[in-house]
């Protein structure tokens, strides 16, 4: 390459605030020099700056007004009248929604690159219907022969994209970075969340109804139903927000379970990484739909780099997510209550096989699935 800075733009229909893949992708493509600027969103009610540098970056946010899918068409007018004739060397597109605005940008860019951060047809389906699916796919199969690079952060979900569109894609798995989580490790557990009962399990990330919101308060009625457990023997952690947010809040008031929970609500992310350490054993419960089958979480590896072990969903995408030579977790049903109620069991009345887990997760995020080892692989692609 020449010693002239390469100009990257990244789009994103997120507020960047945080978007933990994005900001990990452009800090470190910036610190090897390249010229990077990020385009996300931002709405009326919040209080966000429509200019921002971070990291040897910039953020641009544009103001979006409208709602489903219109949202789309408005962020791509908006871009290209904040991109105007510029020109980079690199556009490189954040998940599904962001890639048709490479009809507005195809003489602002030399190459193309599709960063598909996880199965946007299938996701949109799980909400919409089949009929959501249809449409995705064919918008995903249309733009997807005008990028030059397609990213994915799992070997399932590249397995897919090159059969399903007859396409290379590549994996840059989106581990957590030491950065972040030695930032958030020099963070003080606040008193509200350091650990009082005996054993505590916990649920990190965005909180939607196929990720196994009631499975988690079934579990927890069955811990103290079946095996007489009491809020002093185990707790239950909640860190995120999202749709099933409320619903959960609700079912464990009807339970009569509020003891045994603590419901963070939004948790600043490297503050998040620290509380994470209090923690046992995190659960994955994901729910069975075709994207919950391939999807690699990015939870997993947080949990990793916390030291603590799963209990996850016997799929596919989950068990290539914890591939090592060693033992990191349980895989269950993620439907049944019980079953995930015994593996819980087994590790508050066996010490010696939950340190061991733990140990097996540090080991494991240090030398493998961390963000500094994964992320050399984006430097030789955009080489």
């Amino acid at each position: 390459m020449s010693n002239k800075r390469k100009k990257i733009l990244m789009l994103v229909l997120s507020t960047v605030n945080p978007d933990v893949r994005v900001e990990k992708e452009a800090r470190y493509l910036a610190s090897k020099n390249f010229d990077v600027s990020v385009i996300g969103i931002t709405r009326p009610s919040l209080d966000l700056p429509k200019k921002e540098e971070r990291d040897g970056y910039l953020i641009y946010r544009v103001e979006i007004k409208k709602k489903l899918f219109f949202k789309y068409f408005e962020f791509y007018r908006k871009v290209k009248k904040l991109v105007g004739s510029e020109l980079y060397d690199y556009i490189h597109f954040h998940d599904l929604n962001a890639l048709p605005a490479i009809f507005r940008l195809k003489k602002n860019g030399k190459i193309f690159v599709y960063d598909s951060h996880e199965n946007f047809p299938e996701q949109m389906s799980e909400t919409f219907g089949w009929p959501a699916q249809i449409v995705y796919t064919w918008v995903e199969r249309y733009f997807i022969k005008k990028v030059n690079y397609v990213l994915t952060p799992g070997k399932t979900y590249s397995n897919l994209i090159e059969k399903k569109y007859k396409v290379k894609a590549s994996v840059i798995s989106n581990y957590p970075s030491i950065e972040d989580v030695d930032k958030g490790h020099d963070i003080e557990i606040p008193k509200e969340f350091q650990k009082k009962a005996k054993f505590r399990v916990v649920y990190f990330g965005v909180m939607y109804a196929n990720l196994g919101y009631d499975v988690t308060v079934k579990v927890a009625k069955y811990l103290r139903d079946q095996y007489n457990l009491s809020p002093s023997d185990i707790d239950f952690l909640i860190i995120g927000d999202g749709a099933a947010y409320q619903p959960m809040k609700k079912m464990i008031e009807e339970e009569k379970l509020n003891e045994y929970f603590i419901l963070t609500g939004w948790m600043n992310y490297h503050l998040a990484l620290s509380v994470l350490r209090t923690s046992d054993v995190g659960l994955i419960l994901f729910q069975p739909g075709k994207n919950n089958f391939r999807r690699i979480p990015n939870r997993l590896y947080e949990y990793y780099s916390a030291g603590v072990p799963f209990i996850g969903s016997d799929f596919e995408g989950l068990r290539e997510g914890a591939s090592y030579y060693k033992q990191l977790g349980f895989f269950v049903n993620p439907q049944s209550p019980e079953e995930i109620s015994e593996k819980i069991v087994k590790l508050i009345n066996d010490e010696e096989t939950l340190e061991q887990l733990k140990k097996n997760t540090e080991e494991a995020y240090k030398n493998k699935f961390n963000w500094e080892t994964e992320i050399k692989k984006i430097h030789e692609v955009y080489k």
